[in-house]
């Protein structure tokens, strides 16, 4: 009896383990840089990102965060979608629309997951704006932003 009860223990844990690693961890990739613009001249990776579901109110977004200080918020989708690029340790910030990108393909939605109790998101930013008198460029992924 008691070799059964360890027995469905463990497929119990088996099974848990398989559908967290199915949903997996944050996942970044891509680059955010400014060219000539009020805020500087900027380059950063983003290494971290949290949905716009935790935040007051919440949005249907993403914050990405940089090294240095360094950030892109997503919020909504597609062409009414609208991005901020923050400088270093938000020492200013850039506002960006689709009117003044040459190249715009913004894309958040939601995860069908959640990571400490908040809905999690997946997108993409790709684009080439002018902005505060100068470029800016984003090319970056992220899947599963949570918090």
């Amino acid at each position: 009896m008691f070799a059964l009860l360890i027995a469905g223990v463990v497929c119990v844990g088996v099974v848990i383990a398989v559908l967290m690693a199915r949903h997996g961890a944050m996942k970044l990739g891509g680059r955010v840089s400014a060219e000539g613009t009020s805020i500087g001249e900027i380059s950063f990776t983003p290494n971290d990102c949290a949905s716009g579901a935790a935040f007051v109110p919440p949005y249907l977004g993403a914050n990405l965060r940089g090294e240095g200080g360094y950030g892109l918020r997503v919020v909504d989708s597609g062409d009414k979608a609208r991005l901020w690029v923050f400088a270093q340790g938000g020492k200013g910030a850039l506002t960006i629309d689709k009117v003044a990108c040459s190249q715009w393909d913004v894309v958040v939605a939601w995860a069908q997951a959640t990571a400490n109790r908040v809905n999690a998101v997946n997108g993409h930013v790709r684009v080439t704006c002018a902005a505060g008198g100068g470029t800016v460029k984003a090319n970056v992924t992220f899947e599963r932003c949570g918090r």
